[in-house]
């Protein structure tokens, strides 16, 4: 059983992948700004939390839309991804 961590299967790491845009200051990345679902720029209207976990950074943020969404980063694979919050 693979544990997702390897270049071959990384479902154990994300819900779902996608493009992230963000502010870099001292260490990268600092900030989301905005995310691309279904081919459409969203904005980040706040940041509710953050926190880093073992292997990934997690942000809890409100999108313009009213969306919420939970952001993932691993910077080893160099990996956003995403879990849409009902």
């Amino acid at each position: 059983m693979s544990d997702g961590r390897n270049g071959d299967d990384l479902s154990g790491l994300r819900a779902f992948e996608l493009r992230v845009g963000c502010y870099a200051g001292h260490r990268n990345p600092e900030r989301p700004e905005w995310v691309e679902l279904a081919g459409e720029r969203i904005d980040i209207e706040s940041i509710e939390s953050e926190w880093r976990e073992e292997d990934r950074l997690a942000f809890k943020v409100l999108l313009r839309d009213g969306k919420r969404l939970l952001l993932y980063y691993v910077p080893n694979q160099d990996l956003w991804s995403g879990v849409l919050q009902v």
